[in-house]
């Protein structure tokens, strides 16, 4: 028998006799692999070749099936595949129209068929491991895994983009040899021209790594453009590689013509990389960065990031006025395991830095604070203690104040209720007697001013250090000084509460709370050695304070219903949380604990008629100004009130459209309306605590926040006679100001006096208001789902990243949204009435921020406000970014105020192309 068929009918076929090979299987195929009484009859024809009978180089087994039908030349010891023909060789797959597989050259050829309208259908789809070729026709030869490809269409594993040819061929490296090819970055289906290719006739594809090409050129939009080299390196690596990093160039007015961020970057291993960065400009700036972030799966991330910049503030003054800046960012986040924890994030800056080297962030370049943390905590097994280590850095760029906190021990121990298996019933009050514990220690170091003890006056303190009223700069000569400010301390704290219930509606708390501080020095007043002056010693030794207090709470809550039982509104529901306490607190300014001295600053009494008080004697104590302060001056037996008040309604829901006629939703009048105060039954004078009132709300179905406080003194203030008048600041200058100095004195603001214009029940020292807002439509539920896919493998170190750099991310989804925000403060010290210069106890602004999405693949972002007392526009920016398919479009513009600048872009999406852009900037220094 010398034909084999799998269905009725003979196929024309041509013989294929490229490459001499041996025969790749045995004489006995026909007879006794595929019987001739066994062939299926249906129109998919599936067969398999074993291995174990083959001779010859095919090396596993080959699966094949056909829609069509198969035929056998078992004379020439080939198969032929007719319609939607597949064949599975191990790493190699193949499907297409048609498929010729010839087992003595080891040839694979496929090609597409012609359909019943002349359109070529089912051109061949080749895989071999990861890469796959799209192609017109391919032959591919088992032994030496090369082949010759037309029309190929492929994109190199884990490249970014697509490779063509007109003709290919792929050796046994997997190396591929075009000729008349293009690469683009752009997605592409086979037939389609993209919009931006870079065309060359020679090109060789070594995946994974590069793309090199001979002569080429840039075609846009399939119009040729004169951009072009005489070759081309494009890398493409499959994971990261050490490479040089190409600078970015350009020019600015104050610092020149610039290279910037040029360096090279080293892929170190696959836990850890560094790049080295460099920035250099004509008129004599420079800077550089290191750059290094480290991973290791299920443990630990982190980062870190060190930049310098040398600036000329001046290039073409005399004097060569320089500035050098540094700014150090580190970042260590773990995955809690076990018992302990190591976290860290740093950030530390010259207090210039921000100035002198903004970014298109407006957030960013308004920071006016720093701060870091670096912390390491435990808990010990099977105990109720745990430990925590720090330390703390932080900053204000305004001011130059640096604070550090290093280290800042804490040591805790979890409420225990020493009495819970004593008695019977775990709702006894003994039993829910509990007893905690904490220790904190604390060492800082500041560059801060030193200030005053309460009460003194800089002239009056004989021995005060020269340096202490200046804000200290951080460098090597001023150390010393430095080291002289530190504060170290040691704060112990015993709390003991329990609570039971009174009449079933009433919870009482008693408590009782035990503190001690552990200083290394403490202050020594001497008022009798220099007349009218005070000396303020040190002593240095082991101090320390005790101190007590206790309090009884009690508080319940209530409710009240109004049923109104209208069309619209059915109900008011009225929640009220009323809260009474006790406490109990001894005079620890008493001489019998020594913790405060009384020192005169003058011999002559002087008895204040509004006060009583000796103005010339101060009460002052030895711990003033240390790190944890003193206990507190004053007998205290005080009665506090709270009341807090919730109010919502219960309306109908119109959007409820199913057939529930009684379908309600509630919306909150105040969701918290609070009032709070105290009296204190001991004290001699001043017993009424200020009221503090604070509320907060929602409206328009939660649309618009509402956040509202304020603090009320009860007493009245009266003209000092002593000091009736107070100037800050040089005359002439926007800072002079001349205030008008009051006295407190113990009675209330509404008992009728001389100095009443009216009955006011007190005086506003402060007040708040904030209202803000955030509207956008509502996305689909489809693109909802979406959007929680995608989301559900980001980190949230990479969520963290996206919200400090919002305009690195753009939403097209979202057709429009707005950010309102309005704030109102007021702040007055009853003490000084300003009566000369520009007040400032009223501050207002508004910030408003949003984007619109003005047509498909537009976005425009835009953020500002507007500053009532300054009477200006705040940091204004717009940022405009275009989707153009494998390109990006973004421009950004601060058109006024300190950094004014823009910056357009157009630039390739692909990493490969990153280089590939066309950029036009005018930063902020050339302004």
């Amino acid at each position: 028998m010398a034909d084999l068929f799998a269905q009725e009918g003979e196929r024309p076929f041509q013989n294929d006799t490229t490459g001499v090979l041996s025969p790749s299987l045995s004489d006995t195929l026909a007879s006794d692999t595929i019987p001739l009484d066994t062939l299926p009859t249906s129109d998919t024809t599936t067969v398999a070749v074993d291995s174990s009978q083959a001779q010859g180089d095919i090396k596993t087994t080959i699966d094949y099936s056909a829609q069509d039908s198969i035929y056998f030349d078992v004379v020439n010891r080939k198969i032929y595949l007719y319609g939607d023909a597949k064949i599975d060789y191990g790493e190699v797959k193949l499907e297409a129209a048609y498929v010729e597989l010839d087992w003595v050259n080891n040839m694979l050829t496929a090609k597409g068929m012609p359909d019943s309208t002349g359109k070529v259908v089912g051109q061949p789809l080749f895989t071999e491991g990861a890469e796959e070729y799209q192609t017109e026709t391919i032959r591919y030869n088992f032994k030496t895994r090369k082949a010759y490809i037309k029309g190929v269409l492929t994109r190199p594993q884990e490249a970014e983009g697509y490779v063509y040819g007109e003709s290919v061929k792929k050796n046994e490296n997997d190396e591929v040899f075009i000729n008349k090819g293009w690469y683009t970055p752009c997605d592409c289906e086979p037939g389609e021209t993209p919009d931006l290719y870079i065309k060359s006739r020679k090109m060789k594809v070594v995946p994974g790594e590069l793309v090199v090409s001979g002569p080429f050129n840039l075609v846009i939009t399939d119009i040729p453009t004169p951009l072009g080299l005489p070759f081309g390196i494009f890398p493409m690596p499959r994971r990261e590689n050490s490479g040089i990093i190409i600078p970015t160039y350009g020019e600015e007015r104050r610092r020149g013509f610039f290279l910037k961020n040029g360096g090279y970057y080293f892929d170190i291993n696959d836990y850890v990389n560094l790049t080295l960065l460099g920035d250099i400009y004509s008129r004599g700036s420079y800077g550089f960065s290191i750059i290094s972030d480290y991973r290791k799966r299920y443990a630990y991330n982190g980062g870190l990031n060190f930049q310098y910049n040398r600036q000329l503030l001046d290039p073409d003054g005399a004097e060569k006025e320089e500035a050098n800046d540094f700014r150090l960012t580190f970042r260590h986040t773990p995955q809690s395991r076990g018992n302990s924890r190591f976290s860290a994030s740093v950030n530390i800056a010259t207090s210039s830095y921000i100035q002198n080297n903004p970014t298109t962030n407006v957030e960013s370049n308004l920071r006016t604070t720093l701060s870091s943390t670096v912390s390491y905590s435990t808990s010990f097994r099977n105990t109720p203690f745990n430990m925590a280590m720090s330390f703390r850095h932080n900053q204000n760029l305004l001011t130059e104040v640096f604070n550090v906190i290093l280290p800042e021990v804490s040591l805790n121990m979890n409420r225990v209720y020493p009495f819970k298996n004593i008695v019977t019933s775990r709702s006894n009050w003994l039993a829910k007697v509990n007893v905690g514990y904490r220790m904190s220690a604390r060492n800082q170091f500041t560059n801060e001013r030193v200030s005053t003890p309460s009460g003194l006056s800089t002239d009056i303190i004989a021995n005060r250090d020269p340096l202490a009223d200046s804000v200290l700069a951080i460098n090597g000569d001023n150390l010393s000084a430095i080291l002289d400010r530190t504060q170290t301390g040691v704060e112990h704290s015993i709390p003991i509460s329990t609570s039971f219930n009174v009449f079933n509606y009433f919870t009482v708390s008693p408590s009782f709370n035990y503190e001690e501080l552990w200083y290394l020095k403490e202050l020594d007043y001497d008022d009798e050695s220099i007349p009218g002056k005070v000396i303020v010693n040190e002593r240095n030794g082991f101090s320390r304070a005790s101190s007590w207090n206790t309090s009884l709470g009690v508080n319940t809550r209530f409710y009240g219903l109004f049923n109104i039982g209208g069309e619209k509104i059915q109900a008011i529901r009225h929640t009220v949380i009323p809260s009474v306490s006790l406490s109990y607190r001894p005079d620890f300014s008493e001489e019998s604990y020594g913790y405060y001295q009384r020192v005169r600053l003058d011999d002559e009494v002087l008895i204040d008629p509004n006060t009583g008080y000796d103005r010339n004697e101060k009460l002052i104590s030895i711990y003033d100004g240390f790190i944890y302060g003193a206990p507190s001056p004053g007998k205290s037996g005080s009665v506090g009130f709270s009341l807090n008040n919730n109010l919502e309604m219960k309306v109908r829901n119109d959007k409820d459209t199913t057939e529930n006629a009684k379908a309600t939703r509630k919306i909150p009048i105040f969701e918290s309306l609070s009032l709070s105060t105290s009296y204190n039954l001991m004290a001699d004078s001043f017993k009424l605590a200020p009221l503090n009132i604070s509320g907060r709300t929602r409206l328009f179905d939660n649309k618009v926040n509402i956040n509202a406080s304020m603090s009320m003194d009860p007493y009245s203030y009266v003209k000092d006679n002593f000091e009736p008048f107070d100037t800050v600041g040089t005359q002439g200058t926007s800072s002079f100001k001349v205030y008008e100095n009051f006295t407190r004195v113990d009675r209330y603001a509404w008992v009728p006096s001389d100095e009443n214009d009216g009955f006011k029940l007190g005086t506003i020292t402060r007040a708040s208001l904030a209202l803000s807002t955030n509207f956008q439509p509502k996305k689909k539920k489809g693109k909802d789902a979406d959007t929680k896919t995608e989301n559900a493998d980001v980190t949230e170190e990479e969520l963290a990243y996206i919200n400090q750099n919002r305009s690195d991310y753009v939403d097209f989804d979202i057709p429009w949204s707005i950010r309102l925000r309005y704030n109102l403060s007021y702040t007055n010290d009853p003490r000084r009435r300003q009566i000369a210069g520009e007040e400032d106890k009223v501050r207002q602004s508004v910030m408003f921020s949003g984007d619109v999405s003005v047509a498909p693949k537009w976005k425009v972002q835009f953020s500002s406000g507007y500053d009532f007392v300054n009477e200006e526009i705040t940091q204004t920016s717009i940022d405009v970014f275009r989707d153009l398919g494998c390109f990006d479009f973004q421009f950004n513009w601060v058109p006024f105020g300190r950094f004014t600048s823009y910056h357009v872009q157009v630039n390739v999406k692909s990493a490969m192309l990153s280089d590939l852009k066309l950029q036009r900037r005018r930063a902020w220094q050339d302004f």
